[in-house]
């Protein structure tokens, strides 16, 4: 049975939180938003000044995106109202819970606005991309009174500081209605490639793709993969002295060792350095020849390379004995044909010839 907490105290200072967010709210919200929306209702009512999503950020430990992420999830949930230009947010009213007209008033034009864009945009670039999207009329018309659809691509549009334009929409589409990407993990492929400073829809695209194969679900998931990527071409380029950043192509070779043969990626670190013992610069072509060998005799680990190795070694020593050996009995068999023989003289045969008389 659960101990009854006797609570008591004075409290010098207070903030009010209205009990419809703890009920209707807060239990079904990220921890990390709950937080940020406590902290801002504190310093509101406190009537803090010069408060930025810098300060916010510093305050909780969080990152900026992070404070931004969960501003969004609050106004999309009609708890707090944005106020925005070209620079990005400039100002924040928390809403009164027990009433929403003010919050339709401000959101009405937006959302419409972006309905429009997603019936219109949508249906007029009905073009394909690398992964066969396509996005019919019934899904476009559904997903233009979506309003969790509406809001992220208003984010979206927040985040690349341009209109969305008519392949942005089908991708967002795609992502969030075929492959059913979350809110949370939407916005963070997008704040993920702009921070590397790429907003091209395709890179976006192969991204979100990669993710989706891995079966990642949410932000957290998508970090610690990208980490891991992102540590794999580090260790790589180092162990082969490269400065510049992997192109494309050699991304490419890369991904097959580690994904489609499976190799850990201390063995395709071991090919790179036998490379460099072998050539100064290498290229990836010559990796991929050691590489190929040791996949096609089923390697996979470190371990298989080190039995690779003594295999080799054994087979090696085996042939240099059975070489000596050859090379011994050859000698042996010349050895008749080594003797030396001298020149007889006269007197010498004549010598020989009275001893065989006598006898």
């Amino acid at each position: 049975m659960d101990t009854t907490l006797q609570c008591s105290g004075y409290l010098p200072a207070m903030t009010l939180i209205h009990n419809a967010f703890i009920e209707n709210y807060m239990l079904s919200a990220n921890g990390s938003y709950v937080k940020v929306y406590l902290y801002l209702s504190k310093c509101i009512q406190a009537g803090e000044k010069n408060l930025s999503i810098s300060t916010l950020a510093d305050k909780m430990d969080n990152t900026e995106k992070d404070v931004l992420r969960a501003l969004n999830y609050w106004e999309k949930h009609n708890l707090i109202h944005l106020s925005k230009d070209e620079s990005g947010i400039t100002g924040i009213e928390m809403l009164n819970l027990g009433s929403t007209d003010k919050v339709e008033s401000a959101c009405t034009k937006e959302n419409t606005d972006i309905e429009t864009k997603v019936c219109k945009e949508t249906k007029e670039d009905k073009t394909s991309t690398k992964a066969d999207i396509d996005i019919n009329i019934g899904q476009t018309e559904r997903l233009s009174s979506d309003e969790d659809f509406i809001w992220i691509c208003r984010v979206v549009e927040s985040y690349i500081s341009r209109p969305l334009n008519p392949k942005d929409m089908q991708l967002i589409s795609y992502l969030y209605d075929n492959l059913a990407f979350s809110s949370d993990l939407l916005l963070y492929l997008y704040e993920y490639c702009i921070s590397k400073g790429i907003t091209n829809v395709n890179y976006i695209e192969k991204v979100a793709l990669s993710w989706h194969e891995e079966n990642i679900k949410s932000p957290e998931e998508a970090k610690n993969f990208t980490d891991a990527y992102n540590a794999t071409y580090t260790a790589i380029s180092k162990a082969l002295g490269l400065r510049n950043q992997l192109v494309d192509s050699q991304k490419e070779y890369i991904n097959r060792w580690l994904n489609e043969w499976h190799m850990d990626l201390a063995v395709v670190l071991e090919a790179c350095n036998r490379a460099m013992l072998h050539a100064q610069n290498p290229s990836f072509s010559y990796i991929e020849s050691i590489t190929k060998n040791w996949h096609d005799k089923g390697v996979h680990t470190m371990q298989d390379v080190k039995k690779l190795d003594e295999a080799y070694d054994k087979n090696k020593a085996k042939t240099q004995d059975k070489a000596k050996k050859n090379t011994t009995s050859t000698q042996s068999k010349n050895q008749f044909f080594q003797f030396s023989q001298r020149e007889v003289t006269d007197e010498e045969l004549d010598e020989l010839e009275k001893k065989l008389l006598a006898n």
